[in-house]
């Protein structure tokens, strides 16, 4: 969750009044995720750290995952989930096997995202909340790196890295 989407997530997910649970990769990035308000975050690189998660939802899962790696993830995930959870899918950069079980003995489900399929009235929705939510204070993005222009191979190779933090950004 240290990552743009998983900061943007977290604090949508406190504007809700929900409780958050988050994970990151380093002490770095747990403490970010805990600035942004998460409840409870666990370090995903820590042996055990999906029974700690378990434990701390009392044993019942969590009602929803927003996966940023899917690949990698998606199994684990779904080990995760209280009954009726979900999954969506907003990352991935490859192929995973699955236990279908796994969702059907939750009767959980997985959503994959992309906003380029958003259709332009809901798309319009969602820059309206976007907005008001920076306008109210309720977004703050988090830059973790600028790149000049002139680097922007540099930058994605940056996106690609494990360890973001932050939005990644170009300036000219």
């Amino acid at each position: 969750a240290s990552g743009g989407v998983g900061i943007a997530a977290v604090q949508i997910a406190r504007a809700a009044g929900l409780r958050v649970l988050g994970t990151a990769g380093s002490e770095r990035g747990e403490a970010l995720v805990r600035e942004q308000g998460a409840d409870e975050v666990f370090d995903h690189r820590a042996p055990g750290y999906t029974d700690r998660i378990l434990e701390a939802t009392g044993g019942r899962g969590v009602n929803l995952v927003v996966e940023m790696l899917a690949n990698a993830n998606l199994a684990r995930d779904l080990t995760l989930l209280a009954r009726y959870g979900r999954v969506v899918v907003v990352g991935n950069r490859g192929t995973t096997e699955i236990d279908p079980r796994q969702a059907m003995s939750r009767d959980a489900d997985i959503r994959g995202l992309i906003l380029f399929n958003t259709p332009p009235e809901e798309m319009a929705s969602i820059h309206a909340a976007l907005g008001a939510g920076l306008r109210d204070g309720t977004l703050r993005p988090v830059v973790g790196q600028r790149f000049p222009l002139a680097d922007a191979a540099r930058a994605h190779t940056a996106v690609l890295a494990p360890g973001a933090f932050g939005k990644i950004v170009l300036v000219p």
